[in-house]
């Protein structure tokens, strides 16, 4: 049973909800960013959040990461500056400075509209901490 004052927080939490894809691309590419060098600094790898403003269709932030892999090699966590064409899915492309590319990670994050609302997917699979740590594994592999 939640108390009076968790119950509003939580009230407050469903009400405030992502209104469109550029609100959700803004909110789960900072949240991307900040587990990406979270778990990477867990490694001992360096990392950093970048951000950069988008002005058209309107003002926004969106926000990427940079992560150091071992053997002088750099990954970067790229997001899309718009949408795709279907108005409900944004991409986050993940490259690696020695040109580098897997199955794993060919084809991006996507931040898409799933049941509702909108979510992070690697593929086909939901993008949760343990899918983060396991594209992160094979992103460093050399």
């Amino acid at each position: 049973m939640l108390t009076s004052r968790a119950q509003r927080a939580q009230d407050k939490l469903y009400c405030c909800a992502v209104r469109d894809i550029f609100e959700a691309a803004e909110k789960h590419s900072a949240t991307l960013a900040m587990y990406v060098e979270h778990l990477a600094r867990r490694r001992g790898w360096g990392a950093r959040t970048l951000s950069g403003m988008l002005m058209e269709p309107r003002l926004m932030m969106i926000y990427g990461a940079s992560v150091l892999l071992p053997y002088g090699r750099a990954a970067s966590f790229i997001p899309a500056k718009m949408p795709r064409a279907d108005g409900d899915t944004w991409m986050i492309d993940i490259k690696r400075s020695d040109g580098v590319s897997r199955p794993e990670w060919n084809t991006g994050i996507a931040i898409k509209r799933m049941n509702g609302s909108y979510t992070m997917m690697l593929g086909t699979r939901l993008l949760d901490e343990e899918a983060l740590h396991q594209l992160l594994e094979a992103v460093g592999t050399p």
